[in-house]
């Protein structure tokens, strides 16, 4: 291990694979990497409410023999020359340090975007996406659950889907999303969007539409989140630069890039009938443009 940066990395790259308990670990030691060097494998595992055999399951699935290795490579590490702000910048998933320059700032945002979309594809598996494409195309009503980031993605596969003439809907409000989730029932799909898959308020109001009958349909990041426990049908983004606290710029557009996904294989799916009514509205907006 060269640097502490690269043990986040490590961790990121296997998050999705951990237990629920490991992931208790990584989350501790994502948000804490700069003190655990000077801690202990108890004190590591009473701070992550863990158990000490969990921390060291945790170190296995991160490639090494037990605590013991993983601490000696730590300590080898140590925390070079990155300074307080860098710190806090790594700990944002922001990309950038004091030592970037403004004219460098598209490129790297680009680079970033065009990695996460390559990872989206990568992780894209087509049996699930047509199966995806299908539920929708066969729901009677269509409801759509995100906060934050995620619920202007949602708003946006709303906007879409009323396009085409589904019957669809997407509130901001968890008390209506949830209201709207008692009431589905086996013709219906309810559609969750969480970054992490660990967000409360989405989970819940999947799990309600579940509880009530409705088919689901998830998009996540994260492989081992709460929310596939819910979900028939996961489709993955693959922004794996991103740690789970953290909703970052490039996975806005993974989901973005798989709401399009969805959109134009309904078209395809039935191509007659969905442009035909594209057709109706373009011709109702056509007098709304200069």
């Amino acid at each position: 291990m060269d640097s502490e940066n690269d043990l986040g990395n490590k961790i990121r790259k296997i998050y999705k694979e951990l237990r629920k308990s490991e992931k208790k670990v990584a989350d501790y030691i994502l948000a804490n990497r700069y003190k655990i060097e000077e801690m202990g494998l108890e004190e590591i595992a009473r701070n992550s409410k863990v158990s000490t055999p969990t921390v060291v399951r945790f170190t296995k699935a991160m490639g090494y023999e037990g605590f013991k290795e993983f601490r000696i490579e730590l300590l080898k590490s140590g925390r070079g020359d990155v300074t307080e702000t860098e710190n806090i910048n790594l700990l944002l998933d922001l990309h950038v340090t004091s030592d970037d320059k403004l004219e460098d700032i598209p490129l790297k945002i680009i680079g970033l975007t065009v990695k996460a979309l390559e990872e989206t594809f990568k992780f894209l598996n087509y049996e699930t996406y047509k199966k995806a494409v299908k539920m929708i195309a066969e729901a009677n009503i269509i409801d759509i659950y995100g906060v934050g980031n995620s619920g202007s993605i949602g708003n946006d596969f709303m906007s879409k889907l009323l396009r085409i003439g589904l019957n669809c809907r997407a509130y901001s409000d968890n008390h209506l999303q949830q209201l709207c989730a008692c009431h589905l029932g086996k013709n219906d799909l309810a559609i969750a969007i969480s970054h992490s898959g660990e967000t409360k308020d989405t989970v819940d109001a999947l799990r309600i539409a579940k509880e009530s009958g409705a088919k689901t349909l998830v998009l996540t990041n994260f492989k081992a989140s709460v929310i596939t426990k819910y979900a028939d049908i996961v489709m993955f983004t693959g922004d794996t630069e991103s740690s789970f606290y953290s909703e970052t710029m490039s996975s806005r557009m993974s989901q973005l890039a798989i709401v399009d996904m969805l959109y134009m294989g309904l078209i395809v799916s039935d191509y007659k009938k969905y442009t035909k009514r594209l057709d109706k509205i373009n011709n109702l907006t056509i007098g709304k443009i200069y």
